[in-house]
């Protein structure tokens, strides 16, 4: 692979369901509404995607396993991932692969080279810094949730701008009713892959086939 170790499992890992926890976190997870320029948008507060409750560490390696299945990792040269809940994903697939890990930041720190990100989600418009990213690099994106895709989008357009390129990006949890993976798809060419996808109906999470 040439970046150190790849995915190492036992067999019986084939046999697995490595996201049980995410999918039972997920059936169990509040629904927070916010409020936002005259618009409400139905959160979901579970570990994976808001870090509360506490994530467990066997959700974080099964994520892992099967993103790092999912993804083109041995075309890559860095994983990135945008704060604050895609860095555990994205520290447990650099684990796992071999990766380095590059951190999108919601904070400047005015270095040579820093790029700034401007997105838009459901509730809320905001900048996000990349910084560390060399030229003709590789990458590969990953984040816990995508919603109505306005991160992703944003970031894989600066990256793109910076003259590297995103040849593959991975969430786990999709909300299918949002549809953001059309959106990064039809504004970026990148389609987002996913693990599980979710949609919220009358208060509740609904797990989709």
């Amino acid at each position: 692979m040439g970046h150190g170790a790849y995915i190492r499992v036992y067999s019986i890992a084939w046999h697995m369901d490595w996201l049980r926890l995410v999918k039972e976190d997920l059936l169990k997870a509040k629904i927070v509404k916010i409020k936002q320029d005259g618009r409400s948008y139905d959160y979901i507060v579970n570990p994976l995607s808001s870090g509360v409750p506490a994530i467990p560490s066997e959700a974080l390696w099964g994520c892992a396993y099967e993103i790092g299945r999912l993804l083109d990792i041995r075309s890559a040269d860095k994983i990135m991932a945008p704060e604050a809940m895609g860095f555990h994903i994205g520290a447990a697939l650099s684990m796992v692969t071999g990766l380095p890990l590059l951190m999108i930041r919601k904070r400047p720190y005015f270095l040579e080279g820093e790029i700034k990100v401007e997105k838009s989600t459901a509730y809320e418009k905001s900048y996000m810094y990349i910084n560390g990213l060399q030229k003709r690099e590789k990458i590969v994106l990953v984040d816990s949730i995508i919603a109505t895709g306005g991160t992703l989008s944003a970031i894989i357009k600066a990256i793109s701008s910076a003259g590297c390129k995103v040849i593959d990006c991975g969430v786990v949890i999709e909300r299918v009713g949002l549809h953001g993976v059309e959106v990064v798809e039809k504004e970026t060419g990148i389609r987002v892959k996913t693990l599980l996808k979710v949609d919220v109906i009358q208060g509740k999470v609904i797990l989709k086939d």
